[in-house]
């Protein structure tokens, strides 16, 4: 995002010229002790009153508690700096350099520039980040403005890590409150800590996002900007932003008037070091958000080069565990991966994608066109535990997850070709030991996730294993590469040969959020569809929550489509014939 970009930039020069109005006054400072202390008073007061211009910024350089503090701060600086006063000409007749002065007068127009720019920056992106559209909604903004301000600086170090990445990672950490679900937020702090290698994960969260800085920009907020530099040192001063410009001035006019001109140099000083100070804290908080973003990337490759199957847990694998276990805020999802052996499957699975489907990634790599369709082909089966359909549409990257037969129905070779070349339709499905189904006529509309309110059947998917007919069929046809067909990727469930044992029924649930977790670490979306059957295998009939959810059948019915005059890869659709059509 440009505005970003733009604001980041300004940030960066913002900590170049902190140090050179840091340097500008312990110059000052020095040459007002070398003022004769019988100088005029209000010579000296001239000098104090300079200060303002060099230091148009200084306040800001007190509210950096937080990420968002210094970019409230930075829009505070511009209006600060606009109440320079003239250097008077009776201070170089007291001691004070002409070159000095000159110096100081340049420096406090760049001041007042850069405060502007940085004012109209934050602003800027506050807008593009949907400031006027959240309204009161300020986390969610200010989430948002975290992400695409973490964004820029990746950016600024030709780091390619995707916003979704950053956007995931920043909602569960200070902003966790805006997802609820998954662990509780010092568990959460732990799994992440261990998974980017951060001794001290809290400590270096509160180093450089927003914590404190919620309530001080509020207040603020609640008075202006403009208002609070016309209200002086009172205002800013409950809003407890430290030293303030106009204390300085009225102390250094005190220190004057009673010949303690030494003490108003080292009042000079002790600006000079608050500045640098707050300049370095702001330096350690982009510091450690640019180390975070290094380990993020850390933790990216990680996923990418996991490694060979295995039935233990190893280093790597676990890394992976603890970042996704501290970050997920499914609490389905939580809780299926504390058992050991679900988390030695989803790694294993987790390989299968990263290596078994290196394609799909290389489509995903391209620029543009950051949409595709997913299409899992698996042996499936319904139980009668139930989930929210939500839970299926892990936003945002997964656009939706779309069924097509009723429950307690299989599919055959016909249909599941079909579904994964997208040709399916309402209109040409068909029914094959179809007693009897509710509602009848059955709905005129495919299963869709993102529009259902209602609870679903849970569905687990089982892999194709060498001992099915199916699965020599589909390894022949894997190594072809051709199963990638224009926008749509088909995934079939497929253990490799020597791995059975890393595998094992999974619900359909864990492969939607492997697919959201893979397309976050490229920035692309996706619309899942599953080739699958649906029949209930034997577990309890559920037919009023069937109905209610979507629509039903009776025992033993088969989903199948007109396939006339249709062109068929006969290799695949002879491995979905061996999977699907029963003999």
């Amino acid at each position: 995002m440009e505005e970003a970009d733009l604001l980041c930039d300004s940030l960066f020069r913002w900590l170049e010229k902190r140090k050179k109005c840091a340097d500008k006054l312990l110059e000052l400072a020095q040459q007002l002790e070398d003022v004769n202390l019988g100088s005029n008073a209000f010579q000296v007061v001239g000098a104090a009153t300079s200060v303002v211009s060099i230091s148009g910024a200084l306040v800001a350089t007190f509210l950096t508690g937080g990420l968002a503090s210094p970019l409230l701060a930075a829009a505070t600086a511009g209006t600060i700096a606009s109440t320079v006063v003239s250097v008077m000409p009776p201070l170089v007749e007291a001691g004070i350099s002409r070159i000095t002065l000159n110096k100081a007068t340049e420096l406090s127009k760049e001041d007042e520039k850069v405060g502007r720019r940085i004012q109209k920056q934050l602003q800027d992106l506050k807008d593009r980040c949907g400031g006027t559209q959240l309204g009161d909604h300020a986390d969610e903004l200010d989430c948002e403005v975290t992400t695409q301000l973490m964004g820029a600086l990746a950016r600024r170090d030709n780091t390619h890590i995707p916003l979704d990445f950053l956007r995931d990672f920043n909602r569960a950490t200070v902003f966790r409150h805006l997802t609820p679900g998954g662990l509780d937020s010092a568990e959460a702090s732990r799994f992440i800590g261990q998974a980017l290698g951060i001794v001290s994960f809290s400590a270096v969260i509160a180093g450089s996002l927003m914590l404190s800085a919620e309530a001080m920009g509020k207040k603020i907020g609640s008075i202006g900007v403009k208002a609070a530099a016309k209200a002086g040192s009172r205002v800013l001063g409950a809003i407890g932003l430290g030293i303030c410009v106009y204390d300085l001035i009225d102390k250094s006019e005190e220190l004057v008037k009673d010949n303690r001109v030494t003490d108003a140099s080292e009042l000079l000083r002790d600006s000079a070091r608050e500045i640098l100070e707050g300049r370095q804290k702001l330096k350690e908080q982009l510091d450690a958000m640019h180390e975070i973003i290094k380990k993020l990337e850390q933790v990216r490759n990680l996923v990418k080069n996991l490694g060979g199957y295995s039935l233990n847990e190893n280093k790597n694998g676990q890394k992976v565990i603890d970042y996704i276990m501290g970050t997920c805020t499914d609490s389905t999802v939580v809780s299926w991966l504390r058992k050991l052996t679900h988390q030695i499957e989803f790694v294993n699975l987790l390989r299968f994608y990263m290596e078994s489907l290196e394609h799909i990634f290389e489509k995903l790599r391209r620029p543009g066109g950051g949409h595709i369709n997913i299409v899992i082909v698996a042996h499936g089966r319904i139980v009668d535990q139930f989930m929210p359909a939500g839970g299926l549409v892990p936003t945002p990257n997964i656009i939706d997850t779309i069924l097509y037969s009723p429950w307690n129905c299989s599919i055959d070779s016909r249909a599941a070709f079909g579904i994964a070349q997208g040709i399916i339709e309402v209109t040409n499905r068909k029914f094959r030991n179809r007693l009897y189904c509710e509602p009848n006529p059955l709905p005129q509309h495919w299963n869709s996730m993102r529009r259902s309110l209602h609870n679903i059947p849970g569905i687990l998917l089982s892999p194709v294993t060498p001992e099915d007919k199916a699965w020599a069929f589909f390894d022949c046809f894997w190594e072809s590469r051709s199963m990638k067909i224009s926008d749509r990727i088909i995934i079939p469930y497929l253990v490799p040969k020597e791995e059975v044992k890393a595998f094992g029924e999974i619900p359909l649930y864990m492969f939607i959020f492997l697919s959201s977790f893979i397309l976050m670490l490229y920035g692309k979306t996706a619309t899942v569809h599953l080739a699958a059957c649906l029949d209930r295998a034997g577990s309890p009939k559920r037919p009023v929550e069937w109905r209610r959810q979507y629509a039903y059948t009776n025992d033993g019915t088969v989903m199948t489509m007109n396939l006339d005059n249709k062109c068929m890869n006969s290799m695949f659709f002879s491995a979905l014939r061996s999977m699907f059509d029963r003999r």
